[in-house]
Formats: structure tokens, sequence, C-alpha cells
């Protein structure tokens, strides 16, 4: 069937409705019609919705669209309304010129703003629309700009002011007089020059000196009236403030800021802070703790954040296993703490306080799922608030606390926006722009599985079926595919590349191992000192599980990941021959070399025990490197990697290349020049796709002997 104009469609879910959700299977033929497999050209008709904001009254949600520019080789992103009420197809706030984000509305709910580029080049025009942009309801075609406002808006609950944060202006140095052959040799020289640790970050390039605030000047805080005017320095730290937030009497602000950040040595550690509007400044907490996303309570007296062990107490104290993170409350002024999660297992998500004060909402990953969590500020146990085989995020609540905003993620459907009541009843969907595609294709079902490892531990997974899947049918090639991380997971999320593999015919099982993110600390931190050795088994005793429950095909087994995934990928094939081929991206293969030429050493100080030139570091480093069991390897493996990539460099994928092409084992490696580890651009992102479909086709499309 070719591709039909996508039409948009509006759903209206009951308001009687609680917020229990059901995916259902999709239906086999459209008007009659036997409805097209995905496909790689759908890729461009994609649509990704982001960042609800609800309006303080509850009436209206903005929302975040993205969309794909197929002839620009670009995504590019809009801000919409929506009104909660009756039923409304939505209007687009920001111009299509332009990239637009990080929708906020002020306090009385008059005035939307958001961040808009302009990304049609980087002309004087081009510079002078970009920026923030303020809306008002009343005329919501006309955008216009607050004189002085130079970053995401942080509203005072009076409307008087609007903090941002802006670099501060740079200090100045003398200049060294030059001699005419210096001067020479300086216009010559086209080489780069550091003596900086972190000289270079993924998707950053090689960066200015951070030790250096001329080179690298800190973003402090700065206050303006709301109707505009001259912007006033008010945080004068040294250092970056980050995570700003007034108090309710719109005379101060709390903000986390790490004065540890230009020492190269010491991981991130910011402390809790305060601010008056006349410039006076507290530090709360000086402990070695990272503390985040500090929030007044309604009545001023309470400062609620998120708080964890810094990683160089960690790494100094030769701990075995990551830290707590967790929800804390301490008086405003200073003082003592009380953890509020302390005996709950799962990790929170940024507090926000119910409009009373007595409750802190806050959403976590509950095994696949994602949820809206609530606790007593006064403690007690943690509730779940939101139910449902389903991922939930980005929560936005009304002034009144009795409406929200999220997005909600599927399986089968792309992400979508909702509202509903704060105890999740009443919910209404406000998008739908992938309705009409979804309703367009025929989209692979997805079964949940269970199963237990090796050593009896319960591991979670999803099983998606291949087109055509017929329980007597068969048998059917399966991929086993692995998330990042580790410290991440899979889940109730919706996955083109998936569909693509299942449209072409192949199951396939993605599980969440030891080291995944949603099932307690424990489970979390299993990983640590082992990469490899309890997460093999957990993925590999889920595809024992489904080659024994479904109709697989023994002889027709692949495995694939990115980044840790990749690894995983690496580390599988040199220890296993059961997959009869392999597509490994971004993968490390000897941890020693990534230790120095990767941006971040902080993971194989913490999850390694150390450096390579310490003893206890070499050991791990050197034995959980898939490199060191590279010999008698005999799955044909595909290598993809960006060329930019500064977190897995690229001679990762080239040692393990090398070291199957040396022993005749079929190869494969597609590098990509101007990618990093992560955001490709779709062109790329297409190829890379199609690369692995043609591997998958060559290898698992017909019995192996």
């Amino acid at each position: 069937m070719a591709a039909r104009k996508m039409k948009t469609y509006i759903y209206r879910m009951s308001t009687q409705s609680s917020l229990v959700l059901l995916v259902a299977l999709p239906l086999a033929t459209v008007s009659g019609q036997a409805r097209p497999p995905v496909s790689l050209q759908d890729f461009y008709r994609m649509v990704d919705v982001s960042s609800p904001a609800i309006s303080p009254d509850g009436r209206n949600v903005a929302v975040v669209r993205t969309v794909t520019e197929e002839a620009r080789n670009r995504h590019r992103s809009e801000v919409w309304l929506f009104s909660v009420g009756p039923p409304s197809l939505g209007i687009r706030l920001s111009d299509t010129l332009s990239t637009a984000s990080a929708p906020s509305w002020s306090p009385d709910g008059q005035l939307l703003a958001f961040r808009s580029q302009r990304i049609d080049g980087p002309s004087a025009k081009s510079r002078a629309e970009s920026g923030i942009w303020f809306i008002g309801l009343d005329h919501p075609k006309q955008p216009f700009r607050i004189t002085g406002v130079e970053g995401p808006p942080i509203w005072s609950p009076d409307n008087r002011w609007i903090a941002f944060i802006r670099a501060a202006p740079p200090t100045t140095r003398p200049t060294p007089e030059l001699t005419a052959f210096e001067r020479t040799l300086r216009d010559r020289f086209t080489g780069r020059s550091y003596e900086s640790v972190h000289y270079r970050a993924d998707g950053g390039g090689y960066l200015a000196d951070p030790t250096d605030p001329a080179a690298t000047p800190p973003r402090e805080l700065y206050v303006v009236p709301r109707s505009g005017g001259m912007p006033r320095q008010l945080s004068r730290i040294g250092v970056n403030v980050e995570d700003a937030a007034w108090s309710p009497d719109a005379k101060a602000l709390v903000f986390t800021a790490n004065t540890h950040q230009r020492d190269e040595y010491t991981y991130e550690r910011a402390d809790l802070w305060t601010i008056a509007l006349d410039g006076e400044t507290r530090r709360l907490t000086d402990d070695g703790y990272h503390y985040e996303t500090p929030r007044w309570s309604p009545d001023g007296q309470s400062i609620v954040f998120r708080r964890q062990k810094g990683l160089s107490l960690i790494i100094e104290a030769k701990e075995s296993q990551g830290p707590a993170i967790d929800l804390l409350v301490m008086s405003s002024s200073g003082g003592s703490m009380r953890n509020l999660t302390a005996d709950w297992d799962l990790v929170p998500d940024d507090p926000h306080w119910s409009a009373d004060g007595a409750l802190l909402y806050f959403s976590a990953e509950v095994g696949g799922d994602q949820h809206l969590f609530r606790v007593s500020t006064t403690g007690g146990n943690v509730e779940q608030v939101t139910q449902g085989s389903a991922r939930l995020s980005g929560f936005s609540f009304s002034k009144s606390f009795d409406r929200m905003a999220y997005i909600q993620n599927g399986p089968t459907h792309p992400a979508d926006a909702y509202s509903s009541r704060v105890d999740g009843t009443g919910s209404v969907k406000l998008t739908g722009w992938s309705d009409g595609w979804v309703l367009e294709h025929e989209i692979a079902p997805v079964e949940r599985v269970t199963y237990k490892s090796k050593d009896g531990t319960p591991i979670e997974g999803w099983v998606m079926m291949p087109r055509g899947y017929k329980p007597n049918g068969g048998p059917y090639p399966l991929i086993l595919a692995m998330h990042g991380g580790p410290h991440g997971a899979y889940g109730n999320d919706f996955s083109l590349a998936f569909q693509l593999f299942a449209a072409q015919g192949y199951a396939v099982l993605y599980t969440n191992p030891r080291g995944s993110t949603g099932y307690g600390e424990r489970f979390l931190w299993a990983t640590w000192g082992g990469w490899g050795n309890l997460d093999m088994e957990d993925v590999l005793a889920g595809v024992d599980n489904v080659v024994e429950t479904y109709r697989i095909d023994r002889n027709r087994l692949g495995v694939t990941g990115y980044s840790y995934g990749g690894f995983l990928t690496d580390w599988l094939i040199t220890h296993d021959h059961r997959f009869a081929a392999a597509i490994s991206g971004a993968g490390i293969s000897n941890w020693v070399s990534d230790y120095g030429t990767a941006d971040i050493p902080r993971t194989k100080e913490s999850e390694f025990f150390g450096a390579p030139w310490e003893a206890r570091g070499a050991a791990n480093l050197l034995r959980q490197s898939p490199i060191m069991y590279a010999k008698g390897v005999t799955t044909p493996t595909l290598f993809v990697h960006g060329e930019s990539d500064f977190r897995v460099p690229a001679e990762q994928a080239e040692q393990m290349y090398t070291a199957l092409r040396k022993q005749r084992v079929p190869a494969r490696m597609v590098r990509y020049p101007n990618e990093s580890h992560g955001g490709w651009s779709p062109w790329d992102t297409v190829h890379r796709y199609h690369e692995e479909l043609l591997w998958w086709g060559k290898y698992l499309s017909r019995s192996i002997p």
C-alpha cells in the first residue's frame, strides 16, 4: 500500500474511567484491506510527544511535538496548546522555521513561555529570533519577547519577577605579548593542545578548559522584573547554578551548586544553597553528598530534595555498590534531614508538593512500567497512585493540585499526552498524532514474560511477535535485544526498531537483566565488579525460556545491543556459540583501552573498582573485557559505530572487528563519521537500520544447517 498523508485523530477517554491501561492487539485490516507492515520509510512519519505543561487552572496543556524532516535530515520540535475541556485539535504556537521546546506557564496562567531556536542557519536574523518567547492566551498567534530574559524563565509566585540562569560575563586576562615568530607559529598551528583531564565530551566535542573560569564562565542566577528590564546578577558562586526554585513568598530562591566543579579529581557533589533577592547567600549542605531538584514547601518552612552519596566518597571507601537515591526534607534554614524513602527500594524522580503541603508526589520506574507515587511529608509508606501496564512520565500539576498532565507510552502505540485528576481518574487523551499511522499499519503485538535466571532470580521481559506468527506455525527466528546502561530498562515503550524486526518475520526478546532500574537496589547494583556475569545468565535464561515457550528456531538466533548492550553482545559471542548472527552497536571490547580514551573514566573507577594501574582495577578491567575471550568466536557479527563517539570510542569496535576477521569469522564494520554516542541524524539512523535488516536477512532468514 502506498504511503498516504497522515491524518490527525483526537480520541477522548471517558472522564469516569480510572487510569488503568489496557493494550489492545491491532486489527488485521482497515476498511477490509490488509494493512502493510512497518517499513524503514515509516521512520520519517514518527511523531514524538514530550514536555507537557499544564496551566495553573488545569484547563490547558502545552506539549512539545517533534517530527522528522527527511529532506533536511533533521528533527524539529513545535510547541502546541490543547484544551482539557471540550475536544480540541490543538493550536501550534511556534513557527515552522524554528525548533521549540521547554514550555512553562506564568503563575497567573496568562503567559506561556518557550525556548525557540531558528534552524535556517547562523545568520544575524536567526540569532536575533532565537531565545525565549512568550505568548498571551488572548493573542496566541502573536509571540513576543520580554526584555532581559535570556534563559528559560523561573517565575516568582507573586508574578513580579522572572529568574533565569545564564553564563556570566567571562573574566579577562592580560594577553601575553608575542614575537613575530611566535605569532607565525600560532597562526600556522591547526592542532589542539590541552592540559585538563576532561578535555572532550560525547556530543560536545573538544572542550574549553573546564578548570579555567575565563574559558568556561560559570552559569549564574539572574533576575529581571516580569515586565522586562536590565537583568541583575543575583548569585556569584563562581560555578554553575542549577535547579533553582522560588520560595512561596517570592523573597528567595533555593538552588544547587557544586563548588568542586573545577576540581577534575572530584566527581559530582552539588550542595544546597538559598539566596535572597538582595543577594544574601546561605550554604545549607557540605557533606560530600550530591543534591538535586530542591523545592520549597507551600508554607515556606521546609525544602524537599533528592540526595545520594557522592561518587568520590564511594570510590574512596571502596564500596561494592552504588548509592541509594532518596527524597529528604529539611528546614528551609538548614539543619537535620528526614529521609522519606529510606525503606522504599525504588528510585524517586523529581518531587512535587501537594497544594496543602501534606504529600509529596513523584514518578518512578517499577519493573517495566513507570508510574506516579506519593508519600506523606511526615513519613510512612510510599503509595503508588497510577496503575496499569504503561510508562507514564513528565508529570505536570495544576496550582490547586486537582489535575495533572503527563506522557503515556506503550509497546504498540507511540507516546501521547494525557490529562487526568491527580488520583489518576478521569483521564483525557489530548494528542493523537500517531493514531492514523497505527491504524494504517500492522503493529506487532507484545507479550510480557517472566522467568527465573540460573540462580533463581526472577527476571522480567517482553516478546514481540513476528509478522504472521501462529502458535502452531514456524519455527521463527528470534532476536535477543539488550538495552544500554546497564542502569537503564526496557518496558512498555514503543520501539520502531523492534517493530521493523518483527515486520521482517523475527520474534524479538527484550529483557531487564540485573543492573536494570526499576527492581530495587540489590538488583540495580548486582553488576558492579562483574559486568557480563550475572547479566549474561539472565538474558540467556530468557532465550531458553522463549525457545521452550514459543515456536522458535534454535538455529536462527540473533543477538544485538547498543552501548552497554553492545558490550553484552560482544561478551555473549565470546562466551556462547548459540547465536547465528550478532549486531554490536557502540560496544566496549577492551576496558583497559576504554579507560584512557572514553570521556567517563568514572565508570571504570567505581564499577570495576579501580584504574588500570591499580591491581584490583586492572584485574577486573581485563577479566571483563570481551577481547580477552575472542579466541574461537564463531558468530558472524556486524559492528556499527559513530566515529565521533567519545563515550565509547570507535577503537573499541575496531578491536573486536579485527579479532573476528583474523579468525576468518564473517564480520562487517559500518562507520558514521559525524555521529557521536547518541542523537544520530535521521539519514544515518535509517541507514543503520537498513544495514541491520540486511545482516539479519543474510544470516537469520534461512535455515542454518
